[in-house]
């Protein structure tokens, strides 16, 4: 199954947030619309690997097997700059709503072609002013302007998706990740991971979704 059926991006996005903020191993939160329902999160280093098994060793000491199943659901996080954003790009920002009534970017995922698409809208998250807006830049226009990190690059993006428009603003101090999609042979010691894997009887989890930091 293609990770395009398997996930909705505002589910990844979410997900990998989740996955980022703990350093053990922990039951994904059971939801209706959850997609790694069942699964166990995990996040660490691989320690080894061979074939479709590997070993991920958390930060908390612990350690999982893991097994791929024949097609993987594997993508590649690479940190981004405002340079790499441009009109076409299929993008998913989150943003908070400030004082000046005008949506500030703090983190902004750039997708492949293949995941185009995926959730794609406007939706507010839990945290109060804060929303996710998946959808096509349409427009760009670059500047400067002053942040925390100093002065720097920043873009003014109109995002599109079916049905409305935002005007987001990004800057310095925006997160921004370039997502591609991965393979197999990139798991190997020394990688940093993290994703969703089904538990089996014999204490082993077959990967379901695998985000690899390289």
């Amino acid at each position: 199954m293609s990770l395009k059926a398997k996930i909705t991006a505002r589910g990844l996005l979410l997900s990998v947030a989740c996955f980022g903020a703990g350093t053990g191993l922990v039951l994904a939160q059971s939801a209706p619309a959850n997609p790694f329902a069942g699964m166990v999160r995990f996040g660490g280093t691989v320690a080894s690997a061979s074939g479709n098994s590997f070993v991920v060793h958390a930060q908390d000491g612990s350690d999982l097997k893991l097994t791929l199943p024949d097609k993987p659901n594997i993508m590649v996080s690479n940190k981004g700059t405002v340079a790499d954003l441009a009109a076409g790009k299929f993008v998913g920002c989150t943003a908070v709503k400030r004082s000046d009534n005008l949506l500030h970017a703090t983190e902004c995922h750039i997708f492949p072609e293949s995941m185009r698409g995926m959730g794609e809208g406007h939706n507010p998250m839990g945290p109060p002013n804060t929303t996710m807006t998946n959808g096509n830049v349409a427009t760009i226009a670059n500047g400067q302007v002053a942040a925390a990190s100093g002065t720097g690059a920043s873009a003014t993006l109109n995002v599109t998706y079916k049905g409305g428009q935002q005007t987001i603003q990004v800057g310095p101090d925006t997160q921004i990740t370039k997502i591609d999609a991965g393979t197999p042979a990139m798991v190997k010691p020394g990688v940093k991971v993290m994703g969703a894997a089904k538990p089996a009887a014999d204490g082993t989890a077959q990967v379901g979704f695998l985000s690899l930091t390289p």
